[in-house]
């Protein structure tokens, strides 16, 4: 099929730079990226507070430069993708655009899809939720969808429980339940269990998450249901929050695998022991039952990071951000308002590889998927 040729130039918003242009402070966290024989620089944002830097290759370089003067091109996939961040414009009715108001010149206004059900239903109204705020700071619209759904700290869970202790009290943890893993550690919030036989990930691959989302009322009877479900599979990673905040996160108790066959099955085995059992549902995971119960992810692999030093995300906080940078990018920069930001940033995350009905990952999405 042939492609429509539109004329394209390099946006203002941005700035290359060589990493020799910078001060060496500001070139310090970018030093491995040099180990990379295609990486040529940086993009640097004109407004640090509306853009994220961007590494560029050779030939990325190339065609900046080459568009720095208006030209005519035949729109691929990476034109597209470099016109919707705001490192290209396209030009319409006179006028240079990008962004959410190019959407609707390169890939149409965006489907809005069928109408969301279940968990999907969730993960809808935590992203019109973020669109409706005043605000552009995409860390708040971060924070926005990632934290949706959490059921307000109030004084009676503060109570109920206030830290680890109270919660394994609660849960009944006795060691002949637990005798396949090992005691339990506390990091970062969590409360978290290792299997006395347990087989080491290969962090180059992705990793599996099973989440299982009953309401804090139901905990107890959700944590012996895992429990006795992945005994049954000769164990495996799993953690708990670790207080009453923890409890109240709709993902709130998370198990780990290394394929998605092994997330099928344990999941099986758990909602038969918890048929019935109330869901709170958590936004931005893929929905296995129809209430909502459990629900998956991946994580993405450590050879998603470009730097070493840049922590490993989760599925959830990965979509989050990615959702959140597009809204506040289509708020901040879009004139025409003919494409609402949520759905240029449905569209935007759709393209990296997510199927946006169901928010699972495609098989485009991590190499090593």
């Amino acid at each position: 099929m042939e492609m429509t040729v539109n004329t394209f130039r390099a946006s203002a918003r941005f700035e290359l730079k060589r990493l020799a242009e910078l001060s060496p402070a500001e070139r310090e966290p970018f030093r491995e990226l040099e180990r990379d024989a295609d990486f040529f620089g940086l993009l640097v944002p004109r407004d640090a507070a509306q853009m994220n830097i961007k590494s560029v290759g050779h030939e990325t370089a190339e065609l900046l430069r080459r568009l720095s003067t208006a030209s005519p091109l035949a729109a691929d996939d990476d034109l597209i993708d470099l016109v919707l961040d705001g490192v290209l414009e396209i030009e319409s009715d006179g006028d240079f655009v990008s962004g959410a108001d190019a959407l609707p010149i390169l890939c149409g206004a965006g489907d809005a899809g069928a109408e969301p059900r279940g968990i999907a239903r969730i993960s809808f109204d935590a992203l019109r939720h973020a669109a409706d705020l005043e605000t552009s700071d995409a860390a708040t619209l971060t924070s926005a969808m990632y934290f949706y759904n959490r059921i307000p700290l109030s004084r009676f869970w503060r109570e109920r429980f206030p830290n680890r202790d109270a919660v394994l009290a609660h849960l009944g943890v006795n060691r002949d339940a637990m005798a396949a893993w090992r005691s339990p550690s506390s990091t970062q919030g969590w409360i978290t269990w290792f299997p006395r036989q347990r087989k080491p990930f290969d962090t180059s691959k992705p990793m599996y998450k099973l989440y299982i989302s009953p309401r804090p009322e139901n905990i107890r009877d959700a944590f012996h249901a895992v429990v006795r479900a992945l005994a049954g599979m000769g164990g495996a990673d799993f953690k708990i929050g670790e207080d009453a905040a923890g409890l109240l996160r709709p993902d709130k108790l998370v198990a780990y695998f290394a394929s998605r066959e092994e997330v099928d099955s344990a999941a099986a085995a758990i909602l038969r022991r918890l048929d019935g059992c109330p869901a709170h549902g958590i936004p931005f995971t893929a929905g296995i039952d129809d209430a909502g119960l459990l629900s998956w992810g991946i994580d993405p692999p450590d050879s998603e990071r470009s730097l070493s030093w840049m922590s490993r995300e989760s599925w959830r906080l990965w979509l989050a951000a990615k959702l959140g940078d597009a809204i506040a990018f289509a708020k901040t920069c879009g004139t025409r308002r003919d494409v609402e930001p949520w759905r240029f940033a449905r569209e935007r995350v759709r393209r990296l590889g997510v199927d946006v009905d169901g928010w699972t990952p495609t098989d485009a999405l991590w190499r090593a998927a």
